[in-house]
């Protein structure tokens, strides 16, 4: 038998909090606690008091009261992403086994980065510092890792003698995290609060880094209009790669036309590609007002004019390394891996809502940089994890 939230006291909880918030399971954070501390601790009570603070940290964010944490320096240059993950739920007391309807349960969560950064050394305003695409986005292996695609088997010249190119952005200097179930309106909101908390507002340089997601420049546009728009970089590799694997059937041909295309994207010229694009689709007899069926073999290429198009007043990447920014969200797209690594799996469910919210609160707070989740257990007012013995000494 193992305790239930009233015998775990409230500095046993703070371990089994910040062990949960790391172990991909409660079962495997039961058999660590009991084999580390000796002290058995059921994974249901350890279900309940993941879902009880995080559900406070969730509460505390919307009263704003982590104001009294807030971070007192004036960052040199803020950076805000934001992406969604997927998370399976079940229908909240139904029991094990049953599941939400849709898509076996499936639910979008929301993540966002808030990075306070201080310019690369070697960086001068006005001055690209680097004009040349970098090594990793014209090496055959990184590009096949990037996109998840086949790697082309293609002869390239032997330049195994040349400097590396690599782009040096700027320095995270402290990062924090929010994730959460809401909806997009609403997560908008608790990134504004957040970034307020971090006075990003008023650093110097001020960048939003998202892919093309609609509702990610719905979030900039109402919230962070003062941020420079970037596009990640990345995506715009994913959507050029797939597009010249469409209009070429040689491995070697599909390479040049990605080395040519995503060049020109560096240098800022997505117009020139979105135009030679639009060629090869007249000239394969492709209309770009009909459009093509979902299962075309042409449609990656339809799909890129189309994504290009609509992020390109976001793809002036030449101006945005002469401002000394980021132009990709990597750091993003290790958090959300981070996030998943926690609460996505093999027969993983959440109880939805509150199952699903209260470990994503917990597990960005745990990843935060600022050591808000140890900070708020340490300060965890009226905390009711006490022994019954000292229930019964209090009433006595």
């Amino acid at each position: 038998m193992g305790m239930d939230s009233r015998e775990v006291t409230p500095k046993l909880a703070s371990t089994v909090i910040h062990l949960a918030a790391e172990i991909r399971s409660f079962a495997r954070t039961e058999k660590t606690t009991e084999k580390t501390l000796a002290v058995k601790v059921s994974q249901s009570t350890i279900r309940r008091l993941v879902k009880e603070v995080g559900l406070e940290l969730a509460d505390l964010e919307e009263t704003d009261q982590l104001d009294a944490e807030k971070e007192s320096v004036v960052p040199e240059i803020a950076v805000v992403s934001c992406d969604g993950g997927r998370i399976r739920t079940r229908v909240p007391d139904n029991g094990r086994g049953v599941e939400l309807s849709g898509e076996n349960g499936w639910k979008e969560d929301k993540i966002a980065s808030f990075e306070r950064m201080d310019s690369n050394a070697r960086h001068v305003d006005g001055i690209d510092p680097c004009p040349e695409l970098p090594t990793s986005f014209r090496t055959v292996e990184q590009v096949a890792k990037i996109t998840e695609k086949r790697l082309l088997e293609v002869e390239l010249p032997n330049d195994a003698t040349d400097e590396r190119v690599v782009y040096e952005g700027p320095k995270r200097i402290l990062r924090t995290t929010i994730g959460s179930m809401a909806n997009s309106q609403n997560f908008g909101i608790k990134m504004r609060r957040e970034a307020r908390r971090r006075q990003l507002q008023r650093a110097r340089k001020r960048a939003f880094i998202a892919d093309g997601l609609n509702w990610n420049w719905t979030i900039w546009e109402e919230h962070f209009s003062s941020f420079v728009p970037i596009l990640d970089f990345i995506h715009a590799i994913e959507y050029v790669f797939t597009a010249s694997d469409a209009l070429h059937s040689n491995d070697q041909d599909v390479w040049t036309s990605y080395a040519k295309y995503i060049a020109l994207c560096w240098q800022g010229k997505v117009g020139t590609v979105i135009d030679e694009l639009t060629k090869a689709c007249v000239a394969r007899g492709i209309d770009l007002e009909v459009g093509v069926e979902d299962d075309d073999s042409y449609k990656p290429i339809t799909d890129a004019i189309r994504y290009l198009t609509n992020n390109q007043s976001r793809m002036n990447y030449p101006n945005y390394r002469r401002q000394g920014l980021p132009v990709t969200s990597s750091p993003m797209e290790s958090l959300v891996k981070q996030i998943n690594l926690r609460v996505k799996g093999t027969e993983m469910f959440w109880d939805d809502p509150d199952g699903a919210e209260a470990i994503l609160q917990v597990r960005a707070a745990a990843l935060s940089d600022d050591g808000r989740l140890e900070v708020y257990l340490n300060k965890r007012p009226g905390c009711p994890y006490v022994r019954r013995t000292t229930m019964a000494a209090t009433a006595a």
